[in-house]
């Protein structure tokens, strides 16, 4: 029996050298592509973006993600906080203050807010100084008077930004950056998760298969759907998901 031959690409016949510019371009161009590549966080982030169906709010909201649902899909949240943060610094990304704990944030792609604020508010001097300066040079959830000073935002402008719904009071002389139609998002994303909830409550054990728990029928998720949801009850810790021959099960802590 013959051997297979190798092909002469695979011999090291000749040695050849790489000029120092061939080199160093060559170099340049793989830094770029690497660059290009998003970090698993980021590549996270669209994938739950992609989960948002924003015609099923008839675009009255942009597609918004939780930091904790990015903690279902990479498991080291100290990767995930210093990876946000480097995206919200670079102004990929921006964070908002959404629910009633104090570490519940929401992310909504920058382009993805500019576009909603293009569209939602009204045109005026504040809409497009809001667009020029809290969005292109703002890296921060919230907003002071002295910022908003610097900015060049006069009072009656601010009262605009807060009846328009992109600012929501935070103290005397300071404003959380918001989401116009957040509101209308969290009552189905509230509705959807104690649903979700409910039914793995009711389950044998408090637990279910997260396949079985997908096909359930469940009015509350079809806005945002099941999949949304899941990666939210895992990545806040409100269920443990574990491997088994059957699939993952999901269990409620309690």
């Amino acid at each position: 029996m013959k051997r297979s031959r190798i092909p002469d690409v695979f011999k090291n016949r000749k040695k050849f050298r790489v000029a120092a510019s061939e080199s160093d371009h060559l170099l340049d161009e793989s830094n770029v592509a690497l660059s290009e590549v998003p970090s698993d966080t980021k590549a996270a982030l669209l994938y739950l973006r992609s989960l948002v169906n924003v015609k099923a709010f008839e675009d009255r909201i942009p597609p918004i993600v939780f930091k904790q649902q990015v903690y279902s899909i990479v498991s080291c949240k100290t990767v995930v906080d210093k990876q946000i943060n480097d995206l919200r610094e670079k102004k990929e990304i921006k964070l908002f203050r959404l629910g009633k704990e104090s570490d519940a944030f929401a992310i909504v792609f920058t382009d993805n807010y500019r576009d909603h604020i293009r569209k939602t508010l009204a045109d005026s001097p504040a809409k497009e100084r809001f667009l020029e300066t809290v969005i292109e040079k703002s890296s921060d959830v919230s907003l002071d008077q002295k910022t908003m000073t610097n900015f060049g935002f006069k009072d009656e402008e601010i009262t605009q930004l807060l009846h328009g719904g992109v600012l929501n009071v935070r103290d005397v002389g300071s404003w959380w950056i918001a989401i116009p139609g957040a509101g209308i998002f969290m009552k189905c994303f509230t509705k959807g998760r104690d649903s979700v909830l409910r039914t793995i409550r009711k389950s044998k054990y408090q637990k279910i298969l997260q396949k079985e728990l997908e096909e359930r029928k469940l009015v509350a998720v079809k806005k945002l759907g099941i999949q949304y949801h899941i990666h939210d009850i895992i990545g806040a810790e409100l269920v443990t998901k574990q491997d088994t021959t059957s699939g993952p099960m999901l269990t409620l802590d309690v």
